[in-house]
């Protein structure tokens, strides 16, 4: 990357810091949700003792999570050099907060009720004066009581305290931030809290620091989706969700699937006998009933979920494919009844409504009064509380509903007055310069009267939604929050966006079919409000979504620019692959990575007689057979057999049992982790056996792999010796093209531990192949060029030297058509990345 790309990323994410909203979220304290040592501290003064001489007092605000198992812990410690103790506690038992001097109760105690504590600030105020110690709480005083200081020299603690003999690790969960200390009336020091990463706060003031162990941000968690869980299920699996739980189900054809937000568990229920569930049925749960329904559109059918008898209570006949792709759906509370809207199959897109009453079981077509609902799918739909109102934003169609009939976007929004059965618009959103759809659903926030919704372009296979807000009555919406990867491929892929009432946040679900084989299903969260971008999309502003590519690419600004700037390289990426945006009712064959095609001298099949660990695109698992023992794995072992190889292949150290347990078990005791260890090393031990070789062993402390390489393969230990010590030259070339045709590395395959090494590889990768590629001779065949310069896409789309190499040797091939094909797809993905037109043309570039 050049300079000038450099600084214009440094500039985008400087623009992007500025546009979001000033308000401080604070700082989050884990607490008895992580082991001792994983909870939150907030020391103020770096640990110095902070000598606040006369009157002083400190004040800071505060809330509580909702929904978690313990709430006792202590606040806030002051702590003298005479080892005197002032301390703010929550005692969860009488729901009160206490203040203690010493090991007495001071008697100044208080209470908050649960909407104020869990869903607002509450500022919290100690004052110090002629020995007589002072509370105020949201304003009102709570009373004095008279203290005696040896001195008033004091360590400050919020959450947890490792300060000798006062050590504690009971911490709420809660957030703290605007702290201020005052001395003789007169603000001394403020900790706004509102750092964006790190583990030192900043007062703003005097420039004093404080030290954060385990730190949580508050206002990262308001803009960056976290992917909370990745689930992969079997057969042909869909979701939904309740919000008076705030939990996912995950309807597979052999168990039920029950994730819970409050603690992020999951809990699987197999069902008494397996049923076959065709492609494009949906799951509904409606809250009224507490019931989970497999929902069959062409059948009219809809099965409850029976726990007891662990099976559905009717017998559903899902052996064809559906004809309602893609369908909104809501629940109306007045009439206990299900509504469908919309959806596409055999070639035709729809807009009937059809209704489903859960007390009689009856299904029926809705007529409704309308002209605006044009035949669609890819629609966002949102309800009002009880569902007597709904509003349908966008989607992809065509007036008449024919397929082969000038399809089209739509990007109006329309209000569906149920109890009326009549359907009108409000408004249509201006025309993008480029377009996009929706996930099937959205939020509707009455308060003030807007809607959250997640975009994305459905004409390519890895795309990327985005959260926007707009408003109900008028054609603007705002952007907000980072972008989520979604692997787009029409009718085997599905979004959803959900709001969780007690916990405030978003919820956005992705899910993606392999047909009756397998379904995987990723969970994120975002606090709410999320944090929003400044530039709104308005009528008569000519709003372009190429705006909204760069602003969604600025929300990871930050992170490229230090990438950038360590290795003088672009940032590794995915390649983007475009699908073309033509539907069938056919569920599509599974999209293959960036194929490199390799020079006529290619080694011959590297795995031919051994079985196969195959970290490089999917993740596969195979014998010597070549029989897949992938579904084997449950996402437990997987993750826990990734930790194993990746950490011997790649680094040759292995894994200590300490961090095994900090990634898979870090909500246990050490003696349950150790127990699930066990446990699950038997169950991996015995899938290894499957391979003829290959058995996890511990030395020095660390858990290893130890295989015989004549019998197994891991590409990733050949990748490793290949970028580490082997020697440049052609059989290097071909070895690693042979790795990296498949893909980058373990494409699909997210955890939080995993995200450094991925760009670590990427990196080695890249290195490599840009010394072989200008390593090369001139009279070098153009095909080795070309294979060199694919296999660079597929970890940067948008490298320029690659581009270079490929259409002056696809030009040397006399191909000069696909070579301009080659630049005019790059200046796309380029212009989609970056918001901005790439500098040189097509002569530049083969010149």
């Amino acid at each position: 990357m050049n300079m000038c790309s450099f600084k214009a990323l440094l500039f985008a994410g400087v623009f992007l810091f500025f546009c979001l909203p000033a308000r401080s979220q604070g700082l989050v304290f884990s607490s008895f949700e992580q082991v001792q040592e994983k909870r939150t501290s907030l020391v103020l003064n770096g640990n110095e003792p902070i000598c606040l001489d006369g009157n002083f007092g400190l004040s800071f605000d505060f809330s509580f999570f909702p929904d978690r198992a313990v709430y006792y812990g202590y606040v806030l410690r002051l702590i003298n050099n005479h080892h005197q103790n002032i301390d703010l506690i929550y005692n969860h038992r009488d729901q009160q907060f206490s203040v203690i001097f010493g090991d007495v109760y001071t008697q100044l105690d208080f209470r908050i009720d649960s909407a104020r504590l869990f869903h607002h600030w509450n500022t919290c105020s100690l004052q110090y004066n002629g020995q007589m110690l002072s509370l105020t709480v949201n304003g009102k005083n709570v009373g004095s009581k008279k203290i005696a200081l040896s001195d008033q020299c004091f360590r400050i603690f919020f959450g947890a305290c490792q300060l000798h003999s006062f050590k504690t690790s009971d911490v709420p969960p809660m957030q703290v931030k605007s702290v201020a200390l005052y001395r003789n009336n007169k603000m001394d020091a403020f900790w706004p809290l509102n750092e964006m990463a790190g583990v030192h706060a900043e007062d703003s003031i005097r420039r004093r620091v404080a030290n954060v162990v385990n730190p949580v941000w508050g206002t990262p968690l308001h803009q960056q989706w976290q992917l909370l869980k990745v689930l992969t299920v079997k057969g042909n699996g869909s979701y939904t969700f309740d919000p008076s739980e705030e939990a996912v189900y995950v309807v597979a054809a052999d168990s039920i699937h029950h994730f819970l937000l409050r603690d992020r568990s999951m809990k699987a229920e197999a069902l008494s006998r397996q049923e076959y569930l065709a492609p494009g049925y949906q799951s509904v749960y409606n809250p009224d009933n507490h019931t989970l329904y497999s929902v069959h559109v062409d059948q009219q059918q809809l099965a409850a979920w029976q726990p007891a008898t662990r099976s559905w209570d009717i017998p559903f006949d899902s052996a064809e494919i559906t004809q309602y792709w893609q369908t909104n759906k809501f629940i109306r509370k007045s009439d206990n009844a299900l509504y469908i809207l919309g959806g596409y199959g055999q070639l035709k897109y729809k807009n009937g409504v059809q209704r489903f009453a859960f007390d009689t079981r009856k299904w029926e077509a809705v007529t409704v009064q309308q002209t605006d609902y044009k035949p669609r799918y890819l629609s966002a739909l949102g309800a009002t509380a009880n569902g007597d109102t709904a509003y349908l934003l966008g989607g992809y169609g065509s007036d008449n509903g024919e397929q082969m009939l000038n399809p089209r976007y739509y990007y109006d929004l329309l209000q569906y007055d149920v109890a009326n059965n009549r359907i009108r618009k409000i408004y249509t959103l201006p025309e993008p310069a480029e377009p996009f759809v929706f996930a099937s659903s959205m939020v509707i926030d009455t308060t003030d009267h807007s809607y959250y919704a997640l975009m994305f372009p459905n004409d390519r296979f890895r795309s990327r939604l985005q959260l926007i807000k707009g408003s109900l009555s008028q054609p603007v919406f705002q952007l907000a929050g980072d972008t989520i990867p979604y692997a787009f491929v029409d009718n085997r892929s599905a979004a959803d966006l959900y709001y969780c009432p007690r916990s405030h946040q978003l919820l956005a679900i992705t899910q993606i079919v392999d047909r009756d084989k397998a379904t995987e299903v990723r969970i994120y969260s975002l606090a709410f409000p999320p944090g929003q971008l400044a530039l709104s999309a308005a009528a008569g502003t000519g709003f372009s979504v190429t705006w909204w590519w760069l602003l969604a690419g600025i929300a990871l600004a930050a992170v490229v620019v230090y990438y950038l700037y360590r290795r003088r390289f672009n940032k590794p990426a995915i390649a983007a692959i475009p699908v073309t945006p033509v539907q069938t009712n056919e569920a599509p064959a599974s999209p293959e990575p960036v194929a490199v095609v390799t020079a006529a001298a290619e080694p011959e099949d590297v795995i031919a007689g051994r079985a196969a660990l195959l970290l490089f695109g999917e993740f596969q698992v195979l014998d010597k057979d070549k029989n897949a023992l992938t579904q084997l794995l449950s996402p437990l072992l997987k993750e826990m057999l990734l930790l194993i190889v990746i950490h011997t292949a790649w680094s040759g150290k292995g894994i200590s049992s300490e961090k095994l347990y900090e990634i898979l078990w870090h909500d246990k005791p050490e003696r349950d982790a150790r127990n699930n260890r066990s446990v699950n090393m038997v169950k991996l031990k015995a899938i290894l056996e499957k391979l003829g070789s290959g058995i996890i062993l511990r030395e020095e402390g660390r858990w290893k792999i130890s295989y015989d390489p004549d019998l197994l393969w891991v590409d990733l230990a050949e990748f490793s010796r290949l970028v580490k010590s082997a020697p440049p030259g052609m059989d290097r070339i071909r070895l690693l093209l042979k790795i990296v045709k498949e893909g980058t590395f373990l494409f699909r395959t997210d955890y939080s531990w995993l995200e450094d090494i991925k760009s670590d590889i990427s990196s080695k990768a890249l290195d490599v192949l840009l010394v072989e590629m200008n390593g090369l001779p001139a009279s070098a065949s153009p095909e080795i060029f070309i294979d060199i310069a694919n296999a660079i896409f597929v970890f940067d789309p948008i490298h320029e030297d690659a581009l270079r190499a490929k259409c002056k040797n696809l030009i040397r091939q006399g191909r000069p058509s696909i070579a301009k094909s080659v630049y005019e797809k790059f200046y796309k993905d380029y212009r989609h990345m970056y918001g901005e037109n790439f500098h040189l043309n097509f002569q530049d570039i083969i010149s």
